[in-house]
């Protein structure tokens, strides 16, 4: 099976590689998501808890990357197809709310397991813990739209600004904690 083929199978013949987001404002949260993961790069060599601040960089990395992308964009694509194929596009209301429903239980099982596991690091860098909350609430509320739970819950979330305000506070907050984490180490 060539390329061609398993993109006409998978409906990915209809999913563009762009850039999504190409106003100041999409290369602006682009920005913040790339400062904040570079400064948690630099207190992940600096500090006592690299392990953390690395999956603190990588998963802002990835935030700032799909901000553009839209790399979900791609996963809706295949689902509409295998709904399609699979006889069941007349109930994909229903498996989209299940798919956000349990995605969000995900994120949120997700985030208390971090916050349990490391607890210590969270105490101490509170900003970080904030930061991360609030990206984990955006990443869920996100799936939700995308797949229209919100119109199903009958929740207004058509306003794309909370997204913006999300995304920009959420790595603001990350980027704070670990500069005061690199600051406090090098005082020491």
């Amino acid at each position: 099976m060539n390329l061609s083929e398993l993109k006409a199978q998978t409906g990915l013949d209809s999913w563009r590689f762009q850039c999504d987001n190409p106003t100041i404002l999409g290369w602006s949260v682009v920005a913040f998501y790339g400062i904040a993961a570079l400064s948690c790069a630099v207190a992940a060599k600096r500090s006592g808890s690299p392990g953390i601040w690395w999956l603190l960089a990588l998963s802002l990395t990835f935030l700032g990357v799909n901000k553009q992308l839209n790399l979900q964009t791609m996963m809706i694509v295949v689902m509409r197809h295998v709904a399609g194929a699979g006889g069941w596009w007349d109930h994909r209301r229903a498996a989209q709310l299940v798919f956000a429903l349990v995605f969000g239980l995900g994120v949120g099982l997700m985030l208390l397991w971090l916050a349990s596991r490391h607890r210590d690091f969270f105490q101490t860098n509170r900003q970080a813990f904030w930061g991360m909350i609030i990206l984990g609430i955006f990443v869920a509320l996100r799936a939700a739209t995308i797949n229209h739970t919100d119109e199903f819950l009958r929740i207004n979330l058509g306003d794309e600004h909370w997204a913006w305000i999300l995304e920009i506070s959420g790595s603001v907050l990350i980027g704070i904690g670990a500069v005061r984490q690199t600051s406090t180490r090098s005082l020491k």
